[in-house]
């Protein structure tokens, strides 16, 4: 659970950076983020008790999302250290997110041929 605090600190974190290199100069793009994330956190509450490895892969859909995002604005605006520690920090959590899709399917498929014996 600490781990999941931890990584919501973070994105907050890049969120603020972002916001302070002009990310919130529209209040449709504030509006917008501010009311998604609630809809992004309830569904992923749901898919985490129902699907797992389905809320395991939105994270991870969102992470590459971002990753490429973070991209796409360096290749645009040039270097910047915090940027790429931010993308690099995203590729590494996507990565993370692979392995426990990995992980849960192993376990559902341990789960799945002890129940058929």
């Amino acid at each position: 659970m600490r781990e999941h605090f931890d990584q919501s600190v973070n994105e907050t974190e890049h969120l603020e950076y972002m916001e302070s290199k002009g990310g919130n100069a529209y209040w449709i793009d504030r509006f917008l983020a501010r009311h998604l994330v609630l809809i992004y956190y309830w569904v992923n509450v749901i898919y985490y008790w129902l699907f797992p490895r389905l809320a395991y892969h939105l994270a991870y859909e969102v992470e590459i999302h971002a990753a490429d995002t973070y991209a796409k604005y360096l290749e645009k605006n040039g270097s910047d250290e915090k940027i790429c520690a931010i993308l690099n920090d995203e590729l590494n959590h996507a990565s993370e997110l692979l392995q426990a899709m990995e992980k849960n399917l192993c376990q559902y498929t341990k789960i799945t041929k002890l129940e058929s014996i």
